[in-house]
């Protein structure tokens, strides 16, 4: 009965392809610079946030089940530490510290990379044993 968790990361990979290869690079095409800063300052934590709560959701609704565990588990603990980074991010882009800046972007796409890569596994595991 591993379903649920499993349409899970289908919304989990989703949003994480929908938000990053569409929405992001949409606003920063659309806006000048200060209003699209703006927006992804805005949208980023609501997105990580979202993420992580539907990881906390796969958690609680895998049970006994370890490869959606740790998939789901590891969503939410990567989403909270990207969340976290948010603010730091951004004071290191405000004080011009560009360095710190890629530093920690690098490491939010990366989790993020990495998420998206162990849903997609998760998921095509599943269709495979069908």
């Amino acid at each position: 009965m591993a379903t649920f968790p499993r349409f899970l990361s289908v919304v989990v990979a989703t949003l994480i392809l929908f938000q990053s290869a569409i929405v992001a690079p949409a606003i920063n095409l659309a806006l000048e610079v200060e209003p699209a800063a703006l927006m992804l300052r805005f949208l980023w934590p609501i997105f990580f946030a979202l993420i992580g709560i539907l990881g906390i959701i796969g958690v609680v609704t895998t049970r006994k089940q370890r490869s959606g565990l740790f998939v789901n588990g590891l969503t939410a603990l990567g989403m909270a530490v990207c969340y976290l980074l948010v603010p730091v991010i951004n004071k290191a882009k405000d004080s011009d510290n560009m360095g710190l800046w890629n530093a920690l972007h690098m490491v939010t796409v990366g989790l993020t990379l990495v998420l998206l890569i162990a849903h997609l596994g998760y998921i095509f595991r599943w269709y495979r044993r069908i």
